[in-house]
């Protein structure tokens, strides 16, 4: 016999009871909280007892109430499977929490947000905490600790050996702060584990190994690279990107609208990226990303051949063209995809014989080309529109470095001297010495 809410009840009778609760049919509805809409959904306890879940939509409230509604059926399907499947309606297994995080997040953030989260959550942080069996309440610091451990040593996910860098973990460990807050706001954990958790910071050999795969060209070395692309479509595109250190989303990004011909100015406000899909986005990769500069003589005078050659193409192309609102197309109009760019580079720098680089290097050589004329740091973070001077001081100093190595080479067989050994007792400034100190005693 077993005693249930005070009386007593056989065994059969007990689990027809428990039987009863499970199948509870879940319910729930749409709530504003904070100008947002949120999912409340009527989940339900071993015992029974109701239990009311938040589920946020990060959907503001003005022209969103069908899209909630969407989620909030979705949340309602989901619990009601697993519900079926388990005979629990919220087991609140962590890795259950953060995939149900990410599909709350598909229609609040920008879709190479959204798949930049999932990549990180589907391929790295579930795997890895599938095996720990932890409930969301039961992640510690420690856990997260452990994990960034493992992921710098051995986590990649590729099969490739090795782990992963410093910059790539930071974006993990974004990921895991935004789980547990929102785990935190729904109040189904009381603290965020992962708030004050620090990365490991990359060891002495990581950062010996990102200075000697790190290319930083000077300006004759640049000018070798342009030369090799004359009469190729990317020549101006390169062209700009070396100019002002544009990323290469800024430079794809560029319209003709950003360009003032008149005021000689060029605004960076736009950018074309790529993670699974291509977005176009009216923002840059930070704050501090968007700027204005000053149109060079020459860069204008490149726009506008540049303008002009889209003008021909759209006459010569006719009806098929299609209109484009961007500074680089293809002839006919249509868009250049981001990955093209950097497989066109590549392939060509292979065909010439030129040293293997990235894209992005070109970015670096800027740095290292404006270190080159005197500049200071702080007017290369200007330029570079760095968020932060720490970024700026990290090129600095790798360029630093290998400045140093290139000074010493060149230094050396500058200067010659006599035979040494030619040299008697009485000219070497060694012996002077020695004979002088024994004159002194």
């Amino acid at each position: 016999m077993l005693w249930y809410g005070g009386a007593r009840f056989s065994d059969a009778l007990y689990k027809m009871i428990g039987a009863l609760q499970e199948t509870k049919t879940i319910t729930g509805s749409i709530q504003l909280k904070r100008g947002k809409w949120h999912c409340v959904l009527n989940l339900y306890g071993g015992g029974g007892e109701r239990k009311p879940k938040w589920i946020s939509t990060d959907l503001p409230e003005r022209g969103n109430k069908k899209k909630a509604e969407k989620q909030l059926a979705y949340w309602i399907d989901f619990y009601t499977e697993k519900q079926q499947a388990s005979g629990v309606s919220d087991s609140n297994w962590f890795t259950d929490y953060a995939l149900l995080w990410l599909e709350g997040k598909a229609n609040s953030v920008e879709l190479s947000t959204w798949e930049n989260y999932e990549n990180v959550t589907k391929m790295h942080i579930v795997p890895y905490f599938k095996k720990k069996k932890l409930a969301i309440s039961e992640v510690t610091p420690k856990h997260i600790k452990e994990y960034y451990v493992y992921k710098l040593k051995d986590g990649r996910m590729d099969r490739k050996e090795g782990g992963l860098s410093y910059e790539t973990l930071k974006k993990h460990a974004s990921v895991l702060k935004l789980i547990f807050a929102d785990a935190v706001e729904m109040e189904d954990i009381t603290r965020n584990p992962a708030e004050r958790v620090s990365i490991p910071q990359p060891n002495v050999q990581d950062k010996k190994d990102f200075l000697e795969d790190a290319v930083f060209l000077s300006a004759e070395e640049a000018n070798v690279v342009l030369s090799g692309f004359d009469g190729d479509f990317l020549q101006p595109f390169i062209y700009l990107t070396l100019n002002y250190g544009l990323r290469r989303s800024e430079t794809l990004g560029l319209k003709w609208s950003a360009i003032d011909f008149e005021n000689d100015t060029l605004t960076i406000k736009h950018t074309v990226v790529k993670h699974r899909t291509v977005v176009k986005k009216d923002r840059t990769k930070s704050k501090s990303s968007r700027g204005t500069f000053m149109l060079l003589p020459d860069v204008k005078e490149l726009l506008l051949q540049v303008k002009a050659q889209q003008e021909a193409d759209r006459k010569a192309f006719g009806k098929s063209y299609q209109p484009t609102e961007y500074v680089f197309a293809w002839p006919d109009g249509h868009d250049i995809r981001p990955d093209y760019i950097t497989k066109r580079f590549q392939k060509v720098l292979e065909n010439l014989g030129l040293p293997h680089m990235r894209f992005h290097d070109l970015r670096h050589s800027c740095a290292s080309i404006l270190y080159d004329k005197g500049w200071n740091v702080k007017d290369i973070q200007e330029w570079l529109r760095h968020a932060k001077l720490e970024t700026t001081m990290n090129i600095y100093t790798h360029i630093s470095e290998q400045r140093k190595k290139i000074l010493a080479k060149d230094m050396q067989g500058t200067f010659r001297m006599c035979n040494v050994s030619g040299l008697n007792k009485n000219q070497h400034p060694y012996s002077r010495s020695a004979r002088a100190v024994q004159a002194a005693v």
